[in-house]
Parts: structure tokens; C-alpha cells; sequence
């Protein structure tokens, strides 16, 4: 196994400094791997929520490897040592459709004494930082007056909690040799690869939550954050061969299908080519990118990945992406076919009246794009050969280092 993580600051936040308000992180080792991702919340109330992140994220990774070291002792799992997850097949769950099953099962119950350990000790540590800390000359400069006021009056109470000021979302991914289990509340998106009949397949496994829609999003702000959170778990021995996690940003820029996957396809492809650390540099080097052209959004990813079977995985990942470049070409291809007969079977455009050659121009302009998009796959599916052509050849001398090739990160349309 083996991990990559960054974030940065979104495009818009460099006019004024706003401070980066995601953060990631990302671990990976023999006993425990985990990703996490959090983004603060960007409005102006919630002028504090890089800290929010911040602190999210750190409790949240001492809090998984406690959780984690509790379902290794039978004294708290009653199990003999096996953990709530043992055996357990697929399992999702979101307070939108759950059963008294699920809400009555060990692995839930388990589950949600983290959430509540979370977002307790989350409280506690803003509320130290919010009495601790003056604000500062940005705070004062850019935070709207009535924000500030309320801020400073609430530290001169003791009972006073600073959840809207700090708000932000929390994602996180955890990996054990028995068992893994993943959970979210907000936005953003976590992405799985599995191979399923050596086919690999690209999927959402988290339940999602409807209310996180445009700029609204579930939060450990809210006050029934512990009610909002959705997981999913598996042990039965069957595990992701990679899970990517996204801040909003992300989703906003790519969507949240193929364009979003072959994103994180090309970055895994990177890592299990070349290692983590060039992974991690092309990160690095395309957030901002991706940023700049697409949501102007802070960015942040986090990912554990399983770098095992680096040939095998490549061509997995590849022919996932040639059959999805495929499928695309063929509906452009019937596109451009029902637009040239629509143009045919037009006539004369001399002879046309005023809304049959509206029709007309709107068919031709259309072709035109069509034939465009079409042009592009088709250069996609050659930059594809080209790497598993590469890809081959440096396979035929085991000696010589697999040699960087072209990325392609399949663009932002």
C-alpha cells in the first residue's frame, strides 16, 4: 500500500490572501493506512475554518488509530478479539434509508462513538483556540464587522461555543489487513477503484446526501452533525485497490464521473510507474492548474492506493480508460451521423424559410462541435496506446527504470 496527499489555495482566495481553508492527509503502513480530507467552509461567518480543518483533520487521524486499536481488543470489541467489521460484507449506511438492523448492529454503534469522540474533542480544541487567539490583522481587515462582533462577544462567555466560526467538513478513508470502513459528512467526494471479474470498476461508496447541493453542505458545525454522518464498511476480505478523496473543488471542476475518475486514474498510474513521491509532485503541480481553469476553489486530495501489482494494475486502469474513450466515441460518431442526414435531408439552404434555416445553422454548428469532440477523443485514445505502448517496451528490460511517459489528465470539459 502506499499514500499521497496535498492541498492548496484556490484560485479566488489570492486576490485578498485568503487563507487555504482545506487541508488532507494521508498515511500508509503495514498495520494502518487512512486518508482524510476536510474543507472549511468559505463564507465569510466561518472566517476561522482553515483552523477547523486543520484541527479536524489531527483529531480525526488520533481518534481513527485509537478506534483502530480498540477493534484489536477483546475487552472493548467482546468479540475475542475480532473486530465489529469481521466478516462483514459491503455494508452503507445514511440516516436516509437505514434499518433497525444497521442502527442496532456493534459496527454501527462503534462507528458512531468515533463520530461523537470526533466532533467532541473537535469543539473543545476551537473553543481553546477561539479564547486563545486575538484576531488577527487579515481577521480585521477582511471578516465583516457584525462577525467579529459576535466572535469577540462569545469569548467573554464561558458556556460559548464557536462551531459556525470554524466550520468545516470531514472525509476520511481507513484500511487495516481485516477491514476497512470510510465515512464523510459534507461535501466533497470519495471515489473507489475495485476490480470486479478483472474488470476495473469506478464507484461512489459512500451513500450521498442530498442536502449537500450547490453552496450547502452538511458540517461538524451543525448542531446535529453526529446524525448527518453516512460510512461504509467491508470485512470479509475484499478491499478497494484504491480510494480517492476530493474536497468540493474537485467535483466542481471535473464533475463527479468519468472526467473526475480518469483524473485520479492518471495520478494512481503516476504512482505505481513512477512512486509516490513524483505522484505526489504532479499533484503538486496540478491542483492549482485544475483550480485556475475550473473551480477556483481551494483544492485538496488524499489517497491510499495498493502499488502491489504495478503491471497488472496499469493495464486495468488503461483499459478502463480506452473502453470509456471507446464508449464516448461511438455516441459522438452516431451524433455526427444523425446531424449529417439532418443537414442532408435539409436541401438547399437557399430555399429554406426563416425557421427551417435557423434549424439548419443550429445542425451545423453542432456538427462542427461534434466533430471537434471527436478529434479530441480520438487524440486521447493515441496518448493511451502511446503509454501502454511505453509501458511494454520498458517491461522487456527489467533492468532499466520505467521511464516517465506523457500525462494526459483528460482536461476540464
Amino acid at each position: 500500500m502506499n499514500s499521497i496527499e496535498h492541498h492548496c489555495q484556490g484560485e479566488s482566495h489570492k486576490s485578498n490572501d485568503k487563507p487555504c481553508q482545506d487541508c488532507a492527509y494521508a498515511e500508509s503502513t503495514d498495520r494502518l493506512s487512512m486518508a482524510i480530507v476536510c474543507d472549511g467552509h468559505g463564507g465569510e461567518r466561518y472566517f476561522r475554518s482553515q483552523y477547523g480543518a486543520q484541527f479536524a483533520t489531527e483529531i480525526a487521524k488520533n481518534a481513527i488509530r485509537e478506534f483502530v486499536n480498540n477493534m484489536a481488543d477483546s475487552t472493548f470489541t467482546g468479540s475475542e478479539g475480532k473486530s465489529v467489521f469481521d466478516g462483514a460484507p459491503f455494508t452503507d449506511y445514511s440516516a436516509a434509508t437505514a434499518t433497525d438492523e444497521q442502527i442496532d448492529s456493534r459496527a454501527h454503534k462503534s462507528l458512531m462513538w468515533l463520530f461523537s469522540s470526533i466532533i467532541s474533542q473537535w469543539n473543545a480544541k476551537i473553543a481553546d483556540h477561539a479564547r486563545q487567539t486575538d484576531l488577527t490583522d487579515w481577521e480585521m481587515n477582511n471578516v465583516e464587522e457584525k462577525y467579529r462582533e459576535e466572535f469577540i462577544l462569545k469569548r467573554e462567555k464561558g458556556e460559548a461555543t464557536f462551531e459556525k466560526t470554524y466550520g468545516c467538513t470531514l472525509m476520511a478513508y481507513v484500511q487495516t489487513p481485516d477491514y476497512w470502513f470510510a465515512f464523510h459528512l459534507g461535501d466533497g467526494k470519495c471515489v473507489s477503484m475495485r476490480v470486479v471479474d478483472d474488470r476495473l470498476v469506478c464507484g461512489q461508496p459512500i451513500p450521498w446526501d442530498e442536502r449537500c447541493f450547490l453552496n450547502k453542505t452538511t458540517s461538524l458545525c451543525d448542531n446535529n452533525a453526529l446524525e448527518e454522518f453516512r460510512y461504509c464498511y467491508q470485512g470479509d476480505g475484499q478491499f478497494p485497490l484504491a480510494i480517492f478523496l476530493g474536497s468540493d473543488g474537485m467535483d466542481d471542476s471535473y464533475g463527479d464521473g468519468i472526467n473526475l475518475y480518469n483524473f485520479y486514474i492518471q495520478l494512481f498510474k503516476t504512482g505505481i510507474r513512477n512512486g509516490a513521491e513524483k505522484a505526489h509532485k504532479e499533484l503538486v503541480k496540478s491542483l492549482p492548474v485544475i483550480s485556475k481553469l475550473g473551480s477556483k476553489d481551494d483544492m485538496s486530495v488524499a489517497c491510499v492506493y495498493n502499488d502491489t501489482n504495478p503491471t497488472e494494475t496499469f493495464f486495468l486502469l488503461t483499459k478502463f480508460q480506452k473502453d470509456a474513450l471507446d464508449s464516448e466515441l461511438n455516441n459522438v460518431e452516431d451524433k455526427i451521423n444523425t446531424l449529417q442526414k439532418k443537414i442532408e435531408d435539409a436541401g438547399n439552404p437557399e430555399t429554406l424559410d426563416n425557421k427551417e434555416h435557423i434549424n439548419y445553422e443550429y445542425a451545423l454548428k453542432d456538427l462542427a462541435k461534434a466533430k471537434d469532440k471527436a478529434s479530441r477523443l480520438v487524440r486521447k485514445r493515441s496518448v493511451l496506446k502511446g503509454e501502454e505502448t511505453k509501458f511494454k517496451n520498458n517491461l522487456k528490460n527489467k533492468d532499466s527504470k520505467v521511464s516517465p511517459v506523457e500525462e494526459d489528465s483528460y482536461g476540464l470539459g
